[in-house]
């Protein structure tokens, strides 16, 4: 094996046979991302992600394609193009992506306005429930794993959830149908600790639950500091998550919120969460406040600053607002 396996991965090289390796975008432990062009249409340029063959890394990146092929159908995902197998790493062609969430929170934050707050909990709740409805839980949601789409694209201003590589199946075909997998006793810790769900932390199994809990907090921390944002310790973080009210936790989110939070709760691992009334939680904050999924986000310039006609979790008085909403290309959760 050479000492770099991926070094046919210069910028020039060409990658079955098609696509052309223009520059490298970012690497991980198990491999790199690499900006592509396809040579067959010069319009056309993709990312090209790459992994080490071992026995890991290779079961991560199948999983992504098997996930992908799954979605190609589907509307805001990311379309896996070509994917292949080299003497030292695997590899697969998918639709290139913009900024991810957690770089424009390190860039803008560390926190942003309500408006794109709850666009972006739009469209990582659609998100979820796309992966839930072919039967997978992704089980490593967070900031790092959600971004917009490429500029140019129709996905230019929605975020698109991606790296699949931890995601597990959740039913099962069986002669009569489809059937919940029975969860385990005790399952291995997956995913984040910042952002995971307190069962977790308690090792239960996950479920489609366990990935709206990571969703919970990924819009929290969108507009106040998780107590637990400098802890590393686990266990430590599982105690602080049990501790913290949603009031607290939501602080400085609209009052919607804690219903969110609250629907998240009361759902059980066999029952299928209630997407839409999720949704209309977070469309109702836009239709009070006029917001439009037009208006700039937080971190574009020219911002508008719309006046508040919302409530915040920690205030006792509804405001309210007579504005109605102008939906544009508002996913539907059928």
């Amino acid at each position: 094996m050479p000492e770099d396996p991926f070094d046919d991965l210069k910028n020039g090289s060409i990658v079955g046979k098609r696509y052309k390796v223009m520059q490298k975008l970012g690497e991980g432990g198990c491999g790199s991302v690499f900006k592509v062009e396809d040579i067959e249409d010069k319009n056309q340029q993709y990312a090209l992600k790459v992994e080490f063959n071992s026995a890991n890394a290779g079961n991560v990146l199948k999983m992504e394609v098997q996930i992908l092929s799954l979605m190609i159908s589907k509307k805001h995902v990311a379309k896996c193009v070509a994917s292949g197998k080299k003497p030292t790493y695997s590899y697969m062609v998918m639709t290139l992506l913009g900024e991810s969430l957690d770089s424009i929170v390190r860039k803008h934050g560390p926190f942003l306005n309500v408006s794109s707050q709850v666009r972006i909990g739009i469209c990582v709740l659609f998100g979820i429930k796309q992966i839930h409805d072919i039967g997978y839980i992704h089980r490593d949601l967070k900031p790092a794993n959600v971004a917009l789409g490429c500029k140019g694209s129709p996905d230019e201003r929605y975020f698109l959830v991606l790296d699949f590589g931890l995601a597990r199946q959740y039913v099962t075909d069986e002669q009569d149908g489809k059937k919940m997998r029975r969860p385990r006793e005790k399952a291995l810790f997956r995913g984040t600790a910042r952002y995971c769900s307190v069962a977790m932390h308690d090792r239960f199994e996950q479920g489609r639950t366990d990935d709206l809990w990571t969703l919970v907090y990924m819009l929290a921390e969108l507009r106040c500091q998780l107590a637990w944002h400098d802890v590393e310790d686990k266990a430590e973080i599982g105690a602080m998550k049990k501790a913290i009210s949603d009031a607290d936790l939501f602080a400085k989110s609209p009052i919607q919120m804690l219903e969110f939070v609250k629907i998240v709760r009361g759902t059980q691992f066999y029952h299928r969460p209630d997407y839409e009334k999720l949704f209309k939680l977070l469309d109702d904050v836009m239709k009070n406040a006029d917001y439009k999924w037009t208006d700039p986000y937080h971190w574009e310039p020219d911002k508008k600053r719309t006046p508040k006609t919302f409530r915040y979790a920690y205030e006792n008085n509804m405001l309210t607002s007579g504005h109605t909403h102008r939906q544009t290309d508002i996913p539907k959760l059928q």
